[in-house]
């Protein structure tokens, strides 16, 4: 019996966040014969401007929970009706990124389930049961536990950019819209006015990343690697310990607490890679390292490792790429 599973589709800005296609495109490469369906929750407007965008996912069914109480998204709306969805449908598998809104709503609504919930996944896979085996970093980062829960649905949150995205061929075949009972029972506040947050630039897909860490010894160091991204159009990237000592801003941040990139190269520059930092680096295609330390876990990750000084190097590229 194939599994079924549900995957939470994000709205942010009129627009489908990119973890919902990555959740997607993950179940489509760990098991084929999932029925992999869709559920949304907006008013009729969003619903029509996104029409064509839901048309688009690869998924069997999307379920559009409509209503006026959804064109701003209130937790406690939403967790209740997406609850009742759930309990009456009975997926084996429930999905949604762990974004800014999706770690908020997650643990209501599993509340309201009364299930577990495994938070900030970085890889999922399917038994032959049809549990999730959901992989996350703990132990502050030092270890990956997989965990299997006893409660159906199995229920999960992704971390965005820990998958990559696959194009498909096939597109929704049917899309169901419901109009929930008294979704508005739980509104416990009006909304007079909003104003979406600008958007800013996804540089987790940039083609060409640069990253320092600790092995470029200082900030004035650390400058360079904008001034290198700035010479071969990349963007850069610096690990928790560089940001801790203020060499860059927290938004740049790669690995288990910060950001997931999937950059078609990773040049990383005096990083030993500890799994908290290569966690965040999976999806690379290909990864260039430079570490004076040879048995240095990125070096043995690396496609290309680079025994030499980080600082070296740097100062090296720029003068020829110049």
């Amino acid at each position: 019996m194939c599994s079924t599973v549900l995957v939470y589709i994000e709205i942010n800005n009129k627009k489908i966040e990119k973890v919902t296609e990555e959740i997607i495109s993950k179940i489509k490469s760990v098991n084929e014969n999932a029925e992999i369906n869709g559920v949304l929750l907006c008013d009729e407007k969003t619903k029509s401007e996104l029409s064509d965008d839901l048309s688009l996912l690869p998924l069997n069914k999307i379920y559009v929970l409509t209503d006026s109480v959804f064109d701003t998204f209130q937790t406690c709306v939403y967790a209740k009706s997406l609850a009742e969805f759930v309990r009456n449908n009975c997926p084996d598998i429930l999905l949604m990124g762990a974004t800014e809104n999706g770690r908020d709503l997650a643990p209501r609504t599993a509340s309201m389930l009364d299930i577990g919930l495994t938070a900030d996944c970085t890889d999922i896979e399917i038994d032959e049961q049809n549990n999730l085996l959901a992989t996350r970093p703990t132990y502050g980062g030092k270890m990956m536990a997989t965990i299997v829960s006893k409660t159906r649905p199995n229920f999960a949150t992704i971390r965005p950019g820990a998958f990559k995205t696959q194009k498909s061929d096939i597109s929704t075949n049917e899309v169901v819209t419901i109009h929930p009972e008294n979704p508005g029972i739980e509104y416990l506040y009006e909304v007079i006015n909003c104003t979406p947050k600008p958007q800013i630039e996804d540089w987790t897909c940039s083609e060409i990343i640069v990253s320092g860490g600790l092995g470029l010894k200082s900030k004035d160091n650390f400058e360079l690697i904008y001034k290198l991204c700035d010479i071969i159009h990349a963007k850069p990237a610096a690990t928790r310990a560089a940001i801790e000592l203020g060499w860059a801003e927290p938004s740049i941040q790669v690995g288990q607490t910060g950001n997931s990139i999937s950059p078609k190269l990773y040049i990383a520059f005096g990083i030993s890679g500890a799994m908290q930092h290569m966690v965040g680096i999976t999806n690379s295609d290909k990864i260039i390292a430079i570490n004076t330390d040879k048995n240095a876990p990125i070096m043995k990750a690396a496609d290309i490792a680079i025994v030499a000084d980080a600082e070296l190097v740097l100062k090296s590229l720029i003068k020829h790429c110049s």
